[in-house]
């Protein structure tokens, strides 16, 4: 098959970054696959490493004052499109979606089999726009969740079909570390005399949704005997001066070490004894908590779209009601009080880590889905 992945991000782009960047790694050993998305964007920098991607720079507007460079984005696309004979466009957004449908319409024939992943967990409407992608520009959509799929199938997308292909990692790079490894990462991140603290971490960052500040207030709502055997650990965008003014209120500068954004998350994840994703708005399934669970860390999940599906609470990890620190400080009492119990947790996790999570189903369920659509073309012409 000839495929084509799009992503309209021009910055960071999260989560899709690492999904695009596993499928096209992945499926490039056997099929011909390019990759269009903005120069500017972090899946442009790191897709150039990969070996056997074309690379396709282009940008992907779609607002009203930028009609004429949409109507040259859309000429470009459809050209090359037709001359590299695409047989699957998997787009992951409104943006390339929009300018996929644009590029392909009266293409007959020739128009590829378009796969749609929704990555979040923002309602899609029955609008005019999301109607008119759906019949025109999709012929099947991927959810990444249970809750997704549910969603989407009450949507004009429905009728297109909808598979449930949870994302996967790998488990391998995702390992757990040895004794050694972790101590040693204790010490360097956190210090000597925070070391033998329980490190509660995560890798989500301070963005505004992913309840990294609720669990700061959680923290600082413990006894103080308590709060002072806690160190929390935040890998990826530092707070806004407004979440530090909040921060130090709380009198919890200290109790934090906030690294920022890195290119591999896994010498931070060595040194936690749990991880934490606690978002309450966009998420769906949480590479960030896959990840951590692989590496034997048992994960804080909030009740939200699909990061429930990732635990079995009270057996590799915790879930708990979104944007409710007060309760939450009842649960890291229960877990600081008895913190023997952590690491078998962080072991369950990481089995289930093994037989859910490998990014080898990840990459067979969507291969097969780009394989019906082609296989189901062929045999109607």
């Amino acid at each position: 098959m000839k495929i084509l992945l799009t992503n309209f991000h021009s910055g960071r782009g999260g989560g899709h970054v690492t999904y695009v960047i596993a499928i096209a790694r992945a499926l490039a050993r056997h099929h011909t696959v390019s990759i269009a998305t903005p120069v500017t964007s972090t899946l442009y920098a790191q897709a150039r490493e990969l070996q056997g991607v074309s690379l396709v720079p282009m940008d992907f507007p779609g607002k009203i004052n930028q009609l004429g460079s949409m109507g040259r984005a859309a000429r470009r696309l459809r050209q090359l499109i037709t001359q590299d004979h695409i047989d699957v466009v998997h787009v992951n957004g409104s943006a390339d979606h929009r300018l996929v449908m644009i590029a392909t319409a009266g293409l007959g024939r020739r128009k590829p089999r378009i796969v749609f992943t929704k990555h979040n967990s923002i309602a899609v409407g029955r609008g005019l726009a999301n109607k008119l992608r759906a019949r025109l520009a999709t012929h099947h959509v991927i959810a990444v969740s249970d809750f997704t799929a549910a969603m989407m199938r009450a949507t004009p997308y429905g009728g297109c079909g909808v598979t449930v292909v949870k994302n996967g990692i790998d488990i391998a790079h995702f390992s757990p570390p040895g004794e050694q490894t972790v101590l040693q990462r204790r010490r360097e991140i956190v210090g000597d005399d925070n070391a033998a603290k329980l490190i509660i971490g995560t890798v989500t960052g301070f963005e505004w949704y992913k309840g990294s500040m609720d669990m700061v207030a959680a923290i600082a709502a413990l006894p103080a005997p308590l709060r002072d055997q806690v160190q929390l650990v935040v890998v990826g965008p530092e707070p806004s001066p407004e979440q530090w003014a909040i921060i130090d209120r709380l009198n919890m500068r200290s109790a934090i070490s906030v690294v920022g954004l890195v290119n591999d998350v896994r010498p931070y994840i060595a040194a936690f004894d749990l991880g934490f994703v606690l978002s309450y708005a966009i998420e769906t399934v949480s590479f960030a908590c896959r990840e951590m669970m692989a590496m034997a860390k048992p994960v804080i999940v909030s009740r939200y779209a699909g990061l429930p599906e990732n635990i079995n609470d009270g057996v590799d990890g915790w879930i708990v009601e979104a944007q409710s620190p007060a309760s939450w400080s009842a649960q890291l009492a229960q877990i600081v009080a008895d913190r023997a119990k952590v690491a078998a947790m962080g072991q369950r996790a990481r089995l289930r880590a093994e037989h859910e999570f490998s990014d080898r189903h990840f990459i067979d369920g969507t291969e097969a889905v780009y394989q019906r659509l082609v296989d189901a073309k062929s045999r109607s012409a």
